[in-house]
């Protein structure tokens, strides 16, 4: 076994925003090994409660797993900023729900958030149903960036480590202990470069267009679907399928 070797998997993605007003950004990721693709889109509301600032997600996601035909979409959690004034720390609450037509499977992931005496943060609960039978056939407790805990209707258990999932565990420990104003001054210049951009556009008359999503209208409804272009999009069999992509207007 330790002679075998170890198959190559990359991970392609890509993002872009796709819409000004409202300001929607459009994400695509694949991985041709695994015949997993995922397409998403997002815009935000954001709101301010004190010493905090929450901020709900509004759009789906769409999880091809090409190798069984499922498609299983999915809602995003909201997220808050908190002790904005002292030391800002994040965590997500919220209802997410996923669901599966053609298996029948669904689930909904609640993400607690921290009450305001006591209690443990990033804490999240879930179940999985099976709709044709009403069967709760999973649950699952823990911490959603470190331990999980799945208990199934046969009475087995399997506990995951989701903290060896975290790519970027080394980019938020440089944010908890890194300069705030810089990036704040950074995001600052980037909305600025877009605001002349968009004036000069103006001034030429020029429609702007994404570049790796095509909007396509549909009854009420605007629909992004990635682009099979410039080698981003490598799985043949994606290029079939519609990856959905909706949000109201």
């Amino acid at each position: 076994m330790a002679n075998q070797p170890i198959e190559k998997q990359i991970l392609r993605f890509v993002a872009e925003q796709v819409s000004h007003h409202p300001p929607v950004s459009g994400f695509y990721c694949e991985c041709k090994e695994r015949q997993i693709c995922v397409n998403t889109h997002v815009w935000t509301k954001s709101k301010f409660m004190g010493m905090s600032i929450g901020v709900s997600m509004v759009g789906e996601g769409v999880l091809h797993l090409l190798e069984h035909d499922e498609e299983y979409v999915f809602t995003l959690p909201s997220a808050y900023a908190r002790s904005i004034l002292t030391v800002p720390w994040v965590e997500l609450g919220g209802k997410v729900s996923i669901c599966c037509a053609k298996s029948g499977y669904s689930s909904t992931v609640t993400f607690h958030t921290k009450p305001f005496y006591g209690g443990k943060v990033h804490r999240v609960t879930a179940e999985v149903k099976h709709n044709p039978s009403g069967t709760i056939v999973c649950k699952a407790q823990g911490e959603w960036n470190g331990t999980l805990e799945f208990t199934y209707s046969s009475g087995e258990t399997k506990v995951i480590d989701t903290s060896r999932l975290r790519l970027w565990q080394h980019v938020t420990a440089a944010l908890k202990a890194g300069d705030i104003d810089a990036a704040s001054e950074h995001k600052h210049q980037l909305e600025e470069k877009q605001r002349r951009e968009g004036k000069q556009r103006t001034a030429s008359s020029t429609t702007w267009k994404p570049k790796y999503f095509i909007k396509e209208l549909q009854d009420i409804s605007v629909c992004w679907k990635s682009k099979a272009h410039q080698g981003c999009m490598i799985i043949d069999t994606v290029k079939k399928v519609i990856l959905r992509n909706i949000f109201i207007l």
